[in-house]
């Protein structure tokens, strides 16, 4: 079992690596116990995201090893953010945003969280690594619940095909235009259950989103309904119930930051070279959940 002297030891370059090898072996091995061939893929995915000197300060956290021993989420995290790396590029995660998401990534069988916890430990790997803004997404992800990290991807998603390939001067300009979904369009892809506990549960997500800053001036209703400023002066679909919500900068990142993409500015969203698929076994049509920009509609 490893001791926490040898975490310091490892850590403060008092044991030399030859001393240090079976050491950090043992963390592999704990990750992927069941073959000799598996503790070499985990040595390498470890080393591939969180990148020198990942051994030292992964035993450094060996407190935690026997938690993520037998923790499939934790692989599954690690596996994606080893997609989106650029393992050409040295780079390296800061111990406290390396803890925070492998420690988060335990508790949680959903596969969008992990998909946004992989993209923050992705964007999270820098040359010097030492930029620990991750810490603060991490946080993020894990006050939100799948149903409003799913509902952020289908909006941002809206956005992306929106402004794909435009050529952003003002990116707030773009965060204060309103999209408009219809509630036909979401509910099905979400599957939330029967009518009624999936229109709460999608309400309940989307005013969780509005609370963290992730959108703004979020209304919903019937095009009868929605009569007051601005939605008054456009002609509305005339198709049942709609959400009409802006996006907001900070919405924007958290997109960028769930896909690899937090050395970028919010502009990112819209670079026809970036993907921003979704891996596994997530259904895919969520990125082409139909929605529109309320400003695009005929004026009445």
């Amino acid at each position: 079992m490893l001791k926490c002297n040898d975490y310091r030891r490892i850590e403060s370059g008092m044991m030399d690596p030859i001393t240090a090898a079976p050491v950090i072996a043992s963390i592999a091995n704990a990750l992927a116990p069941d073959s000799d061939s598996n503790t070499e893929l985990r040595t390498s995915l470890l080393k591939k995201v969180l990148g020198p000197p990942a051994d030292a300060y992964g035993l450094h956290l060996g407190q935690k090893v026997e938690m993520w021993s037998q923790s499939r989420q934790t692989k599954k995290v690690l596996e994606l953010a080893a997609q989106k790396v650029d393992s050409t590029k040295a780079g390296r995660v800061p111990p406290r945003v390396a803890a925070a998401i492998l420690e988060s990534s335990q508790y949680t069988d959903d596969e969008f969280v992990a998909e946004y916890l992989s993209g923050v430990l992705a964007s999270a790997r820098t040359p010097e690594g030492l930029d620990d803004r991750g810490v603060s997404w991490t946080a993020l992800v894990n006050r939100l619940s799948s149903d409003s990290l799913k509902i952020h991807y289908i909006i941002y998603s809206i956005m992306r095909r929106e402004m794909r390939g435009v050529e952003i001067e003002v990116m707030a300009d773009w965060c204060r235009k309103h999209i408009v979904v219809r509630y036909i369009d979401l509910l099905p892809i979400l599957d939330l259950g029967e009518p009624q506990e999936a229109m709460r549960r999608c309400l309940d997500a989307l005013y969780s989103l509005q609370r963290e800053g992730l959108i703004e001036a979020l209304t919903h209703g019937s095009a009868s309904h929605l009569t007051g400023h601005p939605y008054g002066q456009y002609v509305l679909p005339d198709l049942g119930d709609m959400i009409i919500m802006s996006t907001t900068i900070q919405g924007v990142q958290l997109f960028l930051q769930g896909h690899g993409y937090g050395d970028v500015w919010a502009n990112g969203i819209a670079d026809p070279e970036r993907g921003f698929e979704v891996a596994g076994t997530i259904e895919q049509g969520l990125s082409e959940v139909p929605g529109m920009w309320l400003e695009s509609l005929p004026m009445k």
